[in-house]
């Protein structure tokens, strides 16, 4: 299918938000027309180490502020993931770029998250957030809600997409939460220090 493209160079996971200042009329454009629900726009990426051209295809969940100017500041919502076919700098009677691209199917890694990663996703939302959600609250985070709440890389979440099995993706998530958990140990550890000093 042929779609509308906001070139960032940023991946997301269905599921992650982002927000963004949009200035430039191209665009402007675009997000005005997005303002209907069923419009579908991609944010393109491509990681050339890894031979990708993948694509966040996004809906805009959210207008925060319209300026004076015609400027805007909205929240953009990531729902699933597609593969680059093409890209045109702007399509017909438009004046935003877009490409064809073809969906991929993402309910395989929409899969449930162990007892192991939970608990060290409970730690990481307690080091962060400074609150400890309840075990209801945890029971619905999916392997992909925790891998779209972490702060992965771009090439980190290209590389946990490109994982074929649920084993391996845990096995990743664990590892990635296991290192953020040291660090804001280490961090809470070091202001403790300093105060006592």
């Amino acid at each position: 299918m042929t779609i509308a493209l906001f070139p960032l160079n940023i991946f997301l996971l269905p599921g992650e938000q982002l927000p963004l200042h949009i200035f430039e009329p191209r665009y402007r454009q675009l997000f005005e027309e997005a303002q209907d629900e069923s419009f579908e726009f991609g944010l393109p990426y491509h990681e050339r180490e890894l031979g990708e051209h993948m694509v966040s295809i996004c809906r805009l969940l959210k207008t925060t502020k319209v300026y004076q100017t015609g400027e805007m500041d909205v929240i953009i919502e990531a729902h699933s993931l597609a593969d680059m076919k093409n890209f045109e700098s702007t399509l017909p009677g438009k004046l935003y770029p877009g490409g064809e691209v073809q969906k991929r199917l993402s309910d395989d890694l929409d899969q449930e998250a162990d007892g192991e990663t939970l608990n060290l996703f409970r730690t990481y939302i307690e080091y962060k957030f400074g609150s400890v959600p309840s075990a209801a609250q945890l029971s619905r985070y999916q392997l992909l809600d925790i891998a779209s709440s972490v702060a992965l890389s771009n090439r980190e979440k290209i590389n946990y997409v490109r994982l074929k099995d649920e084993e391996r993706r845990t096995l990743m998530l664990k590892r990635c939460l296991q290192y953020l958990n040291l660090l804001h140990l280490q961090e809470s550890r070091m202001e403790n220090g300093l105060l006592l000093n």
